[in-house]
């Protein structure tokens, strides 16, 4: 049974007036704004996302943002699902609630006058969640602003489509952007403005003058970025081994406890080895059937390990370019991950190893560029499609397509780039009578003519800061 008192231990500022959340204090994630806009109408805010990038920080600053602004005290609830050992039904979240409504605001919720603010961290613990929310929302005449926090997708997306249909928004935080990284850990707010690579004429000139001043100290700090800036804690562990350490055990381990957990994986070894493999290889193209062949595991099961990871946004799948949306589904795959930090800290790459064996680097930092492609245009819903092209053995990373406008984006991390190894990228380029091509290397910036085909050569920190 749930008391009056166990949710006022979760609830400091019920009793204490002089109550500030430590993190008020720190930095903002770009979302907090987007979510503090989104605070004044009705509907149910789901924000979701991998674990520790800060979505019950930006939880607490919402609570600071609320008293601030006088909101009464008792009018905000939290409570943190993520101490559960094991899925809660249905009927604890009702208690929850009951408890909540009867004993400490002392109305039904069918009877408020006036708002009540409900923060639920990490519900995915909670089994058909979405049914016990729609009861009070209905019930409460709009007077309940919900907003949820959680990590698995599957549970907490896919489910609610019909029940929750008009009455939730749902809000993305990714893995720090390098922008962020800065500002947090560096507070580094007056990086160049975002710039978009459909724009490279008329920004070309200004890019290169930033990179001219600013591209060393902007490289330096990209190197950081990439091995192990992704999460805002790790900005508070001293060495590098110990961040790698964080990030392999705090996030990556508790992830796959609750995948284990959630989806009743028997298996567990096979199921961490299978995620281990996927997670070193981004970037490569993959057939589901001959990991399965290596690792010893089905066809079936492999599939769905993978929709698991995808799902605890671990990985993610790239298409090979196909006019049908419906064959591009059924064709060549590339791997990718959401969180280039974890590739990094499974091998214990450091910043400085990104100069010393930059050949170990070659798709990491294509990973890191779709990351940027996927925030920038496909979140966003910028664009049409974003894929890679391939005919037999010729092949080019990204093709980004908006309104049928198409930018093909090849990543060679390196200097001095050989022409002959761009020829696929020049004659896509010529065959679609397209403006330019985009290359992306390790620290060259021009704009070439090769074969008749205008392509800008852009460094791969500066793809960065566009997001």
């Amino acid at each position: 049974m749930i008391s009056s008192q166990d949710l006022a231990l979760k609830n400091d500022w019920w009793e204490n007036n002089q109550y500030k959340a430590e993190e008020t204090k720190w930095e903002k994630r770009d979302l907090y704004e987007v979510i503090i806009n989104n605070m004044e109408h009705p509907l149910m805010l789901n924000i979701v996302g991998l674990r520790r990038v800060g979505k019950s920080t930006i939880v607490k600053q919402l609570i600071g943002q609320l008293l601030e602004e006088k909101v009464k005290s008792k009018n905000i609830f939290y409570f943190l699902f993520d101490y559960a050992s094991q899925i809660q039904k249905a009927e604890f979240l009702d208690e929850v609630l009951s408890v909540y409504f009867k004993d400490i605001v002392a109305k039904p919720s069918l009877a408020l006058d006036e708002r009540v603010y409900i923060l639920l961290d990490e519900i995915q613990y909670i089994e058909d969640w979405q049914s016990v929310l729609k009861k009070y929302y209905d019930l409460s005449g709009k007077k309940i602003k919900f907003i949820v926090t959680g990590s698995q997708s599957v549970l907490l997306k896919g489910k609610y489509r019909e029940s929750l249909a008009g009455r939730i928004f749902d809000f993305y935080l990714p893995p720090m952007s390098f922008r962020e990284f800065a500002k947090i850990n560096y507070n580094r707010a007056n990086l160049a403005e975002k710039f978009d690579l459909f724009e490279l004429p008329k920004q070309f000139g200004e890019l290169s003058i930033y990179n001219a001043r600013h591209g060393k100290e902007i490289a330096d700090l990209s190197r950081e970025y990439i091995t192990v800036g992704q999460f805002p804690e790790t900005r508070q562990i001293a060495s590098p081994e110990r961040k790698h350490e964080y990030i392999v055990e705090s996030v990556i381990g508790k992830v796959l406890e609750d995948c284990i957990r959630i989806f009743n994986i028997e298996k567990t070894d096979q199921f961490k080895l299978i995620t281990r493999q996927l997670i070193n290889n981004v970037g490569s193209i993959f057939e589901l059937k001959n990991i399965g062949q290596e690792a010893g595991v089905s066809f079936v099961t492999l599939d769905k390990y993978l929709e698991y990871l995808k799902d605890s946004y671990v990985v993610e799948v790239l298409y090979k370019y196909h006019k049908s949306p419906i064959k591009q589904g059924r064709i060549l795959k590339k791997l990718y991950t959401p969180c280039i930090n974890f590739t990094c800290a499974l091998n214990h790459f450091r910043a400085d190893h990104v100069d010393e064996v930059p050949q170990a680097f070659g798709k990491i930092i294509e990973n890191v560029i779709y990351n940027v492609f996927e925030l920038k245009y496909k979140t966003n819903k910028l664009i049409d499609s974003l894929s890679f092209w391939r005919q037999g053995e010729k092949e080019i990373d990204f093709i980004i397509n908006i309104n049928n406008k198409y930018l093909p984006v090849e990543v060679k991390f390196s200097n001095n780039i050989n022409s002959k190894k761009l020829l696929v990228l020049i004659n896509y380029v010529k065959a679609k009578k397209l403006e330019y091509g985009v290359v992306v290397t390790k620290s060259e910036m021009d704009r070439k003519e090769v074969n008749g085909q205008v392509l800008y050569f852009i460094p791969y920190y500066l793809i960065l800061l566009m997001i």
